[in-house]
C-alpha cells in the first residue's frame, strides 16, 4: 500500500497528537498519586534540603576542629536550637501583637483607603476624567476590614496549631539529622551495586542536587533575610505600623522566584500609605533602592554560580509547586525545575550521540555559568 507524502504527514500529525495527549494523561496520574502521597514526600524533601544548606557548616567543623562528623553534627544542631529558642522568645509574642493590632486597625485602615479613594475620584472629575472609583470601590472600608480580619485570623490559627507544626519540624530536623550523620555512607553503598552508567547518572543527580538545592536555597535564604532586615530598618524608624510583620513578609516573599522582588514591595506601600502617608516618600524611595541593591548587586554575588532556566519553565515548575505543595511547593519549584533541566541536557546530548552514558557525571563540570544579569538574576537556580 503506497502512502502519499500527504498523508504520511497526517499520520504523523495524528501519532505526535496522540502522544501528546498520552503524556498529559500519564501526567495526570502522576501528580494525582503525588497529591495523595504529598505531605509525606514534602517532609523529606525539606529534611533534604535542610541538610544541603547545613552541610557546609557541618563540613568545615568536622575538617577544621578536632571534631568527628557526629560531635560537629550535634554542635550544628546545637547552634541552632539556641538562635530558635532566642528567636521564638523574642520574635513570638511580638508577631502576635502586631497580628492582633492588625486585625483592631483593619475597619481604621479601610476608612482611611476609601478616604484616598474618593480624594482621587474627586481630583478625577475635576481634570474632566469620568472614572467611577467611588462606586467600584464605594464598600472598600468594609472590604478591607474583612480583609485584614481574615488574614490576621489566618495567621493567629497557623500560630496556634503549634501541635502538628512541631511534629513536622521535628521529623524534618530528625530526618536531616540521619542524612548529615550518614548521608555519604549510605549513598556510597547505594552507588557500589549499580552498573557503572547508573553510577555516572547518580553522581549527576547528587551534583545537580547539591548545585540546585544547596547552593539556590542557601543564596536564597539569605537573600530574602537581608531583605526583611534591611527592610525593618527603612520601615521602623519612619513609623510605618507593623514594620516586623512587614519585613517578614517581605523577606518570606523574596524567596518566590521572578515574583518576589515584585510582590515585596506591595504590603509595605499599602501599609505605609494607610498607617505613616507623611513617610510614603521616603519609604519609596528607600524600597527601591533596597530593590536595586538586592538584585543588581547582592543578588549577583550571592547567586554567582547558576543554571540558566527560561521563563516558560519557571512558570510551569511554580504552577505545579504550588499545586502539590503550597508554599513549600513554590520554595522548592526552582530547585527541582533546575535538577530536570540539567537531566533533560543530558538525555538530549546522549540522544545526539554526543556523550556516553557513563560520563553523566561531567554534565555539571563542563557548564560554563554564566554572568547573571540583573533582569533575569530571579528566575536562575544558584549553585555554590
Amino acid at each position: 500500500m503506497r502512502v502519499s507524502p500527504r498523508e504520511r504527514a497526517l499520520l504523523t500529525a495524528m501519532v505526535i497528537l496522540f502522544i501528546a495527549w498520552l503524556a498529559v494523561q500519564l501526567a495526570a496520574i502522576v501528580l494525582g498519586a503525588l497529591g495523595h502521597v504529598a505531605d509525606v514526600l514534602l517532609i523529606f524533601l525539606v529534611a533534604w534540603a535542610l541538610a544541603y544548606l547545613l552541610e557546609p557548616l557541618v563540613g568545615n567543623l568536622d575538617r577544621r576542629t578536632r571534631l568527628d562528623r557526629p560531635q560537629a553534627v550535634i554542635v550544628v544542631y546545637l547552634a541552632i536550637g539556641v538562635v530558635l529558642a532566642v528567636l521564638m522568645a523574642l520574635g513570638i509574642p511580638a508577631i502576635a501583637t502586631q497580628l492582633a493590632a492588625l486585625t483592631q486597625r483593619g475597619p481604621e485602615f479601610g476608612e482611611k483607603a476609601a478616604g484616598i479613594v474618593a480624594d482621587l475620584q474627586s481630583r478625577l472629575d475635576s481634570a474632566g476624567l469620568h472614572v467611577g472609583l467611588t462606586a467600584l470601590y464605594g464598600d472598600l472600608p468594609g472590604r478591607l476590614a474583612q480583609l485584614t480580619g481574615a488574614f490576621a485570623a489566618d495567621a493567629l490559627g497557623v500560630v496556634a496549631a503549634t501541635g502538628t507544626l512541631l511534629f513536622n519540624v521535628s521529623l524534618v530536623l530528625i530526618i536531616a539529622f540521619l542524612m548529615l550523620m550518614d548521608g555519604h555512607r549510605l549513598w556510597d553503598r547505594f552507588t557500589g551495586t549499580l552498573t557503572e552508567e547508573l553510577r555516572s547518572e547518580a553522581e549527576l543527580l547528587r551534583q545537580s542536587a547539591d548545585k540546585s538545592f544547596g547552593g539556590f536555597l542557601r543564596a536564597s535564604l539569605l537573600l530574602g533575610l537581608i531583605y526583611g532586615a534591611a527592610t525593618f530598618v527603612i520601615l521602623a524608624p519612619l513609623g510605618v505600623p507593623f514594620a516586623g510583620l512587614l519585613a517578614i513578609v517581605s523577606g518570606l516573599v523574596m524567596l518566590v522566584p521572578f515574583f518576589g522582588p515584585i510582590i515585596a514591595v506591595i504590603p509595605v506601600f499599602v501599609a505605609t500609605i494607610l498607617g505613616a502617608p507623611e513617610s510614603f516618600l521616603p519609604v519609596f524611595v528607600l524600597t527601591m533602592a533596597l530593590q536595586q541593591v538586592t538584585l543588581n548587586i547582592i543578588g549577583p554575588r550571592l547567586m554567582s554560580d547558576v543554571i540558566g532556566i527560561h521563563p516558560i519553565f519557571v512558570f510551569l515548575a511554580i504552577m505545579l509547586g504550588v499545586r502539590i505543595a503550597g508554599f513549600w511547593g513554590v520554595l522548592l519549584a526552582m530547585p527541582v525545575a533546575g535538577i530536570a533541566n540539567t537531566f533533560l541536557r543530558y538525555a538530549y546530548d546522549v540522544a545526539r550521540g554526543r556523550r556516553s552514558r557513563t560520563e553523566a557525571h561531567l554534565v555539571t563540570e563542563e557548564t560554563a555559568a554564566p554572568e547573571p544579569e540583573p533582569h533575569t538574576m530571579a528566575v536562575r537556580v544558584g549553585g555554590k
